[in-house]
């Protein structure tokens, strides 16, 4: 979700001693330590100094960590607009972290041939983790109704509690289970039952659990869910879940799933990605009763531990849909 990209309307004129350039007066925002849970937010300016009309035409962010959301896109000369970043600090790992987002433009101006050009962007923070969200994100992927849990556990010596608990779609309903007794010395558990109902329109959807609490520093806590509700599933994927564990030393990891058909008919794949840029997928062509795929996680990705969901499709035009998730790699 994925990413809230918003590009706002805001265009006021620019001093003349910035340098000529599309550019943000600062790529890198610096935010200290920050608690893990709300929503990390951070505006860029980005300024239009040359003599040619700028054109974003994408932005591409590190993870799926960010909410995107993208307008105004042109800028004559001289002009200027701001791009508020938003990252859902819940999934992402304690300790420093960098996130990262590229802007992709064109500089344009009559008689004279397009140029292109990336804008990076940077921000960078130490989470500090008091509230443990079990999963941090959840995937749904079914042809009918399916149920998963949510634990939170608050660690601190006053615990928060979780008041009321939405769901963006109606079709994801999500109730709290009461809270067992547990000794006072041991941090409060509270579970969450959320559930995809039969009801589900078929396709993918991304969708958002949101839990209130009492809390004036955890006010609102918003859970992703990819939702992928198929037809009546034509094939078995084993396993249903890639779970990747790198031993010491090990740079790089990768699992084989297998896609059964369930039947006698013969299956095929026609298309795999990830929504993790640099994720390698390879998967074997033709059709038969058994369609194997490789799913590597790359060195440059394994320097902390991650999540990805891998989106298969098949020659009927039903998808699949595969969590993956990994450990950072060990020293």
């Amino acid at each position: 979700m994925n990413t809230l990209i918003v590009l706002s309307g805001l265009i006021v004129g620019q001093p003349a001693s910035l340098p000529a350039s599309f550019h943000s007066p600062q790529p890198v925002a610096a935010k200290g330590e920050v608690k893990a849970g709300p929503p990390l937010v951070h505006t860029f300016d980005l300024v239009n100094t040359t003599d040619k009309t700028v054109t974003i035409t994408k932005i591409e962010a590190g993870c799926g960590c960010f909410r995107q959301s993208l307008g105004h896109m042109v800028l004559p000369p001289g002009q200027k607009t701001q791009l508020l970043l938003e990252v859902n600090t819940l999934t992402q790992p304690e300790g420093p972290n960098r996130w990262q987002a590229v802007v992709s433009y064109k500089l344009q101006s009559a008689g004279d041939p397009d140029q292109s050009g990336e804008l990076l962007l940077q921000i960078t923070a130490t989470l500090i983790r008091e509230v443990i969200i079990q999963p941090p994100q959840m995937a749904f992927s079914a042809s009918g109704a399916a149920t998963q849990t949510l634990t939170i556990t608050d660690k601190r010596p006053k615990p928060l509690t979780v008041k009321k608990v939405t769901t963006s779609a109606p079709y994801l309903t999500a109730e709290l289970v009461p809270v067992a007794n547990t000794p006072a010395e041991a941090p409060q558990l509270q579970t969450i039952r959320v559930q995809l109902t039969a009801q589900a329109p078929v396709g993918h959807r991304d969708e958002v659990v949101v839990l209130y609490t009492d809390d004036p520093t955890y006010p609102e806590l918003r859970v992703p869910v990819r939702v992928q509700k198929q037809l009546a599933a034509k094939v078995r994927v084993v396993p249903e879940e890639v779970n990747l564990r790198l031993a010491a030393g090990q740079t790089e990891a990768s699992a084989l799933v297998q896609l059964r058909a369930r039947d006698d008919h013969a299956i095929a794949v026609t298309s795999v990605e990830s929504d993790l840029p640099g994720v390698v997928l390879k998967h074997s062509e033709g059709s038969g009763a058994v369609v194997t795929l490789r799913v590597t996680i790359p060195d440059h990705l394994t320097t902390q531990a991650g999540k990805c969901y891998v989106r298969v499709r098949l020659d009927d035009r039903s998808e699949v849909l595969i969590p993956v998730t990994w450990t950072g790699r060990k020293k």
